[in-house]
C-alpha cells in the first residue's frame, strides 16, 4: 500500500526537489552577482586627523623636597643662572663709532707721537708689571690686545664733558679699550721695598719725603741718587704725577710738554712747572718716544744732569747734581 502511494504521488517529492534546487541556485546567483557589482568601501586616511600620542604615565618626583632631607640646597635652575649672568662684552673693534672702555691690562701710556697720517702714530706704553717700556706703532701686539690707533678721546674726569686726552685704542678679544697715562683696572698698588717711598701726587698720600731734593740757586738743585734710582725705577707712579704729550713748533716735533703737574710731585720739587716743554737732556734731544727711552737708560749712570726747556717761550736749563752713593 506504502509502495503504492509512493508511486502514485513521485511526481510531487520530485517537484517538491526541483523547486527547492531552483531557489538554491538563484540564491546563488544573486549572492554572486551582488558581490560583484557593489562597490568596494574606501577611506582616506590621510584627511583623518593625527591622534595624539598617549602621553606616558608617570608620577611627578619633587626634587627641591629631597635636598633639604640631606642638609642641602638645591642647584639653581638653568635659567636662573642664564638670567644672572652678565651680558657678554661687546664686539666692536670694527665700529668706528664705538666708545672705547678703560682697559684692564697691565700697562700705562707714557708718550704719544701722533703724525698726518694716522697709521704712522706711535706710543710708549709701559708693562707695569715687568716695568718695561717700548714703543708699538698701529698693529702692534701689547699683551693680548692689538694697536687700533693712537687718538684723542673724552677725558671721564673733566666734568664740563668738553674735556680730551691722549690715548691709544687697543681691540681686546674683541673689545675696543683704550690705555692712557693713568694704570689700567687690572694694575694692583704695588708697595715699596723697605727703605724706600713712593712719590705720589697731592691726595693720594701725606707727608710724602722729597727731603733728598734741594734747591742751591736758580735753576740748580742737588738729588740724591737715591732718589733719583727710586723715581726711574718707578714709572707707574712717576707717570701719574703729570701728564706727558708731544709738542710741536711748525709742524716738527720739539719736545715734549707737561701740564697738570701735582703740587708736592717730584717734579714740582725739581723747578718744573705747568707748559714747561723739555727739549734736552743732558745734550740728547728729546722729540720722539724712542730718543726719551734711550736717555731713560743712561739717567740711572749719570752724576750730573742738565735739562733743557722751553717756558713762555723763552728757553731756560736747569742743573741737577746728582750726590751720595
Amino acid at each position: 500500500m506504502l509502495d503504492t502511494f509512493f508511486r502514485k504521488y513521485a511526481w510531487i517529492v520530485n517537484a517538491v526537489l526541483l523547486v527547492a534546487a531552483a531557489w538554491l541556485c538563484a540564491r546563488t546567483v544573486n549572492t554572486v552577482v551582488a558581490a560583484a557589482i557593489r562597490p568596494r568601501p574606501h577611506v582616506d586616511l590621510s584627511a583623518l586627523p593625527a591622534s595624539a600620542p598617549a602621553p606616558a604615565a608617570h608620577a611627578p618626583l619633587a626634587v627641591e623636597r629631597l635636598y633639604p632631607l640631606f642638609g642641602l640646597s638645591p642647584p639653581p635652575r638653568p635659567e636662573e643662572v642664564a638670567a644672572k649672568a652678565p651680558p657678554p662684552p661687546p664686539q666692536n673693534c670694527t665700529d668706528r663709532r664705538a666708545a672705547p672702555v678703560k682697559s684692564g691690562l697691565h700697562g700705562q701710556l707714557v708718550a704719544v707721537v701722533m703724525a698726518e697720517r694716522p697709521e704712522w702714530s706711535i706710543a710708549t706704553i709701559v708693562d707695569t708689571t715687568t716695568r718695561e717700556g717700548r714703543i708699538y706703532g698701529v698693529g702692534d701686539h701689547f699683551q693680548t690686545a692689538t694697536l687700533l690707533s693712537v687718538d684723542r678721546i673724552r677725558d671721564p674726569h673733566d666734568t664740563t664733558g668738553g674735556g680730551f686726552q691722549l690715548a691709544v685704542i687697543l681691540c681686546n678679544a674683541g673689545r675696543k679699550e683704550y690705555l692712557d697715562f693713568e694704570s689700567g683696572e687690572g694694575v694692583a698698588a704695588a708697595a715699596p721695598p723697605p727703605g724706600q717711598y713712593q712719590f705720589l701726587p697731592q691726595g693720594a698720600g701725606a707727608g710724602t719725603d722729597l727731603s733728598g731734593v734741594r734747591k742751591v740757586a736758580d735753576n740748580r738743585y742737588d738729588i740724591q741718587k737715591r732718589v733719583l734710582d727710586q723715581s726711574l725705577a718707578n714709572l707707574n707712579n712717576l707717570a701719574t704725577q703729570a701728564r706727558i704729550v708731544p709738542s710741536f713748533k711748525n709742524g716738527v716735533a720739539n719736545g715734549f710738554k707737561l701740564f697738570s703737574i701735582q703740587p708736592g710731585s717730584l717734579y714740582s720739587a725739581i723747578g718744573i712747572e705747568n707748559g714747561d716743554v723739555i727739549q734736552r737732556i743732558n745734550g740728547y734731544e728729546i722729540n720722539s718716544p724712542d730718543k726719551a727711552l734711550e736717555i731713560y737708560t743712561k739717567l740711572r749712570e749719570a752724576n750730573h744732569v742738565t735739562v733743557e726747556l722751553e717756558r713762555n717761550g723763552q728757553p731756560i736749563k736747569k742743573d741737577y747734581n746728582i750726590t751720595g752713593p
